[in-house]
């Protein structure tokens, strides 16, 4: 059994992502728009299969999941770990990961991270709720916001939302899929350096 302090997530497995809320479509998936080489790297629900956009990794990203100074009572102390993750899908491959979109922090996206980036934007802390789920979220706008289903009637849009213990779509399952075999998630560097 997991223990709150024991994310299960491994650097050497990828996992599946599922919604509990959603029956239907409950697994995290990327869209597949463009093609693997032009994807957005958009976000979407849909079906449990054996589709590469639902094989995530996990990887630790050296980053430190900072608790809260006294002068900071607003920000978030229920992270499991303190360990924050750099989130990449086998689908899009080790040089795409989760970041927040630059131009509308509601959305997550997966995009080829450079030396420029600001390193908060790619680091993804979890935290465990009291049922065994768990949230997923980032703190690049300022404010943790998680994982969280959108509004839409279909119910497979995936937004970033104020992390709210009511919000029961805000709540994930993660298990491990298989163990990584591809190198290249084990050769490249999760931050790219300057050229």
């Amino acid at each position: 059994m997991t223990t709150p302090s024991q994310p299960p997530f491994s650097p050497h497995h990828f996992h599946r992502i599922t919604n509990t809320s959603n029956p239907s479509n409950p697994t995290l998936d990327v869209i597949n728009d463009a093609g693997r080489q032009n994807s957005t790297g958009l976000l979407k629900l849909t079906r449990e299969g054996y589709y590469s956009g639902q094989y995530w990794s996990f990887t630790p990203s050296g980053t430190p999941h900072c608790p809260p100074q006294a002068s900071e009572p607003s920000r978030d102390t229920t992270s499991t770990s303190n360990t924050t993750y750099r989130i990449r899908t086998w689908w899009l491959g080790p040089n795409r990961q989760l970041d927040v979109y630059a131009d509308d922090t509601s959305k997550a996206v997966l995009r080829r991270a450079d030396a420029t980036d600001t390193a908060n934007a790619l680091d993804w802390s979890v935290g465990q709720w009291e049922d065994g789920t768990w949230w997923i979220g980032n703190e690049a706008s300022g404010v943790l916001k998680v994982l969280d289903v959108g509004e839409r009637e279909d119910r497979r849009e995936v937004v970033l939302s104020e992390k709210d213990e009511g919000r029961k779509t805000q709540r994930w399952r993660v298990e491990v899929i298989r163990e990584i075999l591809e190198q290249e998630y084990h050769e490249r560097p999760i931050t790219p350096t300057p050229e």
